[in-house]
């Protein structure tokens, strides 16, 4: 496969969007004042603006790319991934977890955590969340360079190098607030270039369809409790629809980096409901072409080429410059998020508050940009660990299993019991990750055995939780009274604090009901 595929179009299309792409990240710059101002963006931004910024973060290589390859392998049950793996834990985010945060009065995760446990764990979940923003960026590299091997025919070192130094212009150039920006670009631009896909495969599984085949079933495939299948009921609920589901939109350092540049709570408690609304209108964009990519695609290739592969087989030339443009925006959006918070976590995390304490603002901001291609070079290396998983899914749940679930645990016991204090914490995290590490290697020697990765990945983020709860139980109910942490939240602010508007109620009631008769409908 060569460029010729794409015809003239191609060049033109691309360097509109390219151009684009970097205006609107120089346009985005402003001299920031404050380190947190480059870095994080607090409080500065709309609400429609942090609410496409929230989706088109979610919607980048994880929707495009990953969801297409899971529906090209499961069927539609890549849909569990869109409801019962977010739906409830975006209403959950909105409901409690945000305006707890925003109570202490932190700008960001890790203060909260700080405040609320102690700067051990604060530096616990900074390792943490260092080391899964490194691997999401290494599989946006990686998504990257296959969409671009597929349909122009580069090498996938060549390909990831390319993107990479698109986003590391336009990200030094403005910060947070560019990524943001141009993630709101970037996302129109991959809906305006993927939604005529939907149309042109759909109609060719129309048999399979009309006759409702398995692979056309939510619910009605999976046996309640198999780990030897590829996928189950149990597996499904509790580890992706409780664990890594409210885990993922809780903790993750850019999802709520992404939430708290809302100019005001009321607005920030909005983005996850609003978002969840478009969530929910992409999964069908994304997963019932890749349900019928089997009945359209030649054996041979990858599940993660199946998105690429279908615009190459579907689109005319001009239409699959565009595709490939959104694609490719999707992606980007994906990977300056998280080299953004990468930048945010190291300059103000590591370096400002261990390696160079007292620098000023705009020495924590030069150390923010120069973070910025260090978390491109380790991330060209985390993409070459895709490789060695079926699909780049199986690599991402993995990866949010052991980053996020075993933090989420500890902030959901402290959240309803003062008494859990920063020992606890810090035993429950430290001996949630060795089970979840335990269980994963014993699944890859063999000892224990899983239907699939994606299974092992569930049970493990269920395990990873119930370990994380019981040892904060077993070790607060050792302390007395006079060991309550002093920066919970008491009873009556955490309920003052937890008083939702008619319009947050009404948002979830909406979002919680129709995700519930999607589920019928499909099951």
């Amino acid at each position: 496969m060569n460029a010729s595929h794409l015809g003239p179009w191609a060049l033109v299309i691309f360097l509109l969007c390219l151009a684009a792409i970097l205006w609107i990240g120089w346009s985005s710059r402003r001299r920031s004042a404050s380190a947190n101002d480059y870095l994080n963006a607090s409080h500065s931004i709309s609400l429609w603006a942090a609410t496409l910024a929230f989706l088109a973060y979610n919607c980048g290589s994880i929707e495009v790319v990953g969801m297409s390859a899971m529906a090209a392998q499961y069927g539609v049950q890549a849909l569990h991934f869109y409801w019962i793996g977010g739906i409830p834990g975006m209403i959950f985010l909105a409901m409690v977890v945000l305006p707890v945060y925003i109570k202490t009065g932190a700008r960001n995760l890790p203060e909260y955590l700080g405040i609320r446990f102690g700067p051990r764990i604060r530096l616990l979940y900074v390792c943490m969340a260092i080391f899964g923003t490194v691997c999401f960026a290494g599989v946006a590299s990686y998504t990257l360079a296959e969409v671009l091997h597929v349909i122009v025919g580069w090498s996938f070192l060549a390909g990831g190098l390319t993107c990479a130094a698109v986003v590391l212009i336009y990200v030094l150039c403005g910060g947070v607030r560019a990524s943001i920006f141009t993630s709101v670009f970037q996302f129109f631009v991959m809906i305006a270039g993927l939604a005529p896909l939907l149309f042109f495969t759909v109609h060719f599984d129309a048999a399979s369809w009309s006759q409702r085949s398995l692979r056309w079933h939510l619910w009605k495939p999976l046996p309640w409790f198999s780990p030897h299948a590829s996928l189950d009921r149990f597996g499904v609920l509790l580890g992706l629809g409780f664990a890594i589901n409210f885990s993922y939109w809780c903790t993750d350092f850019v999802m709520i980096q992404r939430t708290l540049a809302a100019r005001s709570i009321k607005d920030a408690r909005m983005v996850p409901l609003l978002a969840g609304f478009g969530k929910m209108g992409i999964a069908f964009l994304v997963v019932l072409p890749g349900v019928a990519a089997p009945a359209l695609l030649r054996s041979g290739l990858s599940f993660d080429q199946t998105m690429p592969a279908l615009m190459m087989l579907e689109f005319k030339p001009a239409l699959l410059a565009l595709g490939t443009a959104a694609l490719l925006a999707g992606l980007m959006a994906w990977l300056a998020g998280n080299i953004s918070g990468f930048a945010a976590l190291w300059a103000e995390e590591i370096y400002r508050r261990y390696l160079r304490p007292g620098r000023t603002e705009q020495q924590t901001i030069q150390a923010g940009r120069i973070a910025v291609p260090v978390c491109l070079a380790l991330a060209q290396l985390a993409a070459y660990a895709t490789f060695l998983f079926r699909d780049m899914m199986e690599f991402l749940q993995l990866i949010a299993a052991l980053s996020y679930v075993p933090v989420f645990a500890v902030v959901l016991v402290g959240l309803l019991d003062r008494r859990v204090t920063e020992r606890g914490a810090f035993a429950g995290i430290c001996a949630s990750l060795a089970s979840a590490l335990a269980l994963q290697s014993s699944f890859w020697m063999g000892w224990v055995r899983f239907g699939s990765q994606m299974t092992a990945n569930f049970y493990g983020a269920a395990v990873s939780f119930m370990v994380a709860v019981v040892v904060c139980l077993l070790t607060f109910k050792q302390q007395d009274e006079h060991s309550v942490s002093a920066h919970a939240v008491s009873g009556a602010a955490l309920r003052k604090a937890l008083h939702p508007s008619p319009a947050l109620v009404l948002l979830s009631v909406l979002l919680l009901g129709l995700c519930g008769l999607l589920n019928i409908l499909w099951w």
